[in-house]
């Protein structure tokens, strides 16, 4: 078992900071203090990474005290977000992305947003949960990975969500082929529903962040462009390049799970039918028979049988008659056919003159 030798970037002292990490000229990464906060964006070689709590209220009077933040910068990291987003304002690049929940258990399918600012000698990230992307950037990073710069940092965030993102869309692949095999092979489509309707909840929920976070990353690239910024412009567009592929995959997925909810829809319809034609069946057959007790049950004088010792035996008699006249007249109809018949393939006639095989 490896040492985390970033572990003592977890003690920071400062109320609502998760960790400080702190980057040399090379990308190395090693322990910050709360010092390398306080004169976060001043000159110096390498840069900061500060990762905050966003639960913790207590970060609001922490980014006042942080300059080099812009109020834009301050309200991407402590406000309201519902959706994704990336602005830029005096050469501070912030916004919002989704990204994974991370347990003990490994990633989860609840999502949460990843904030960031992103500027000149530091970033600053923040989430109310643990998140995928900053668990395993800092794992990374305590086990040797460089980032020279803070857009290569963010490009590492950006791919570990990727690559959270591309692992979920494997495992519904994987419940989709499975699905398919017991649906086209084993004929089961009743009991497939539950698993279908819950891989089908995933890959939407994976199509609307995969979707903000394509657009996401092609407004940086914009922006970037717009500042003749290389280094977030090289950044945003092998990040847009890996979402939109993205795209392209959860698209994929969304039409096999449709696919498969048509195929189940036709096998019920079947069954459905197939029911249906039993009970019509029933019903055609036992008409007769009930015509036959319906009129001896008539209050009336003179009816047949009425005085006879066997009349109950020939009224039965009468009924089954007419259920079974009724069967085989269905039958020769071709209404009735038994299930089980086969239908049977007239051979071709031979032509004259063709020789026997």
């Amino acid at each position: 078992m490896s040492v985390d030798r970033l572990k003592p970037a977890l003690e920071t002292g400062v109320p609502g900071c998760v960790w400080i990490i702190r980057f040399d000229a090379a990308g190395r990464a090693e322990a910050g203090t709360a010092d390398d906060l306080h004169t976060l964006g001043a000159a110096r070689e390498g840069y900061v990474w500060a990762h905050l709590d966003h639960v913790d209220r207590r970060i609001a009077d922490l980014l006042q005290r942080l300059p080099a933040l812009t109020e834009e910068a301050r309200e991407a990291l402590n406000g309201e977000v519902d959706h994704q987003f990336v602005e830029r304002a005096d050469g501070v690049i912030s916004g919002a992305i989704t990204d994974h929940q991370i347990g003990i258990d490994g990633a989860r399918m609840d999502s949460d947003f990843l904030r960031f600012a992103c500027g000149r000698g530091f970033i600053v990230t923040a989430r109310r949960a643990a998140l995928y992307s900053a668990q395993t950037t800092r794992r990374a990073l305590a086990e040797g990975a460089k980032a020279e710069t803070p857009a290569l940092l963010l490009e590492m965030l950006g791919s570990n969500i990727c690559d959270c993102t591309m692992k979920m869309c494997r495992a519904i692949s994987t419940t989709l082929d499975q699905i398919e095999e017991n649906i086209v092979i084993d004929g089961r489509g009743r009991d497939q529903r539950v698993g279908l309707s819950k891989a089908r909840r995933q890959a939407v929920r994976l199509a609307r962040q995969v979707n903000g976070l394509s657009s996401t990353f092609e407004r940086l690239e914009e922006e970037a462009d717009e500042q003749h910024d290389e280094d977030f412009s090289a950044v945003a567009s092998a990040l847009g390049q890996r979402a939109a592929s993205l795209t392209r995959d959860v698209g994929n997925l969304q039409d096999r799970a449709r696919v498969l909810q048509e195929e189940i829809n036709a096998i019920l319809t079947l069954e459905t039918n197939d029911r249906l034609y039993v009970l019509t069946l029933v019903t055609a057959v036992l008409l007769p028979a009930t015509f036959v007790t319906g009129y001896f049950g008539m209050n009336t004088k003179g009816l047949p049988f009425a005085e006879g010792e066997n009349a109950t035996l020939y009224a039965t008699m009468l009924c089954i008659a007419a259920a079974v006249g009724t069967l085989v007249m269905l039958m020769r109809w071709g209404l009735a056919a038994p299930s089980g018949k086969k239908e049977t393939t007239r051979k071709p006639p031979k032509r004259p003159g063709s020789p026997r095989l």
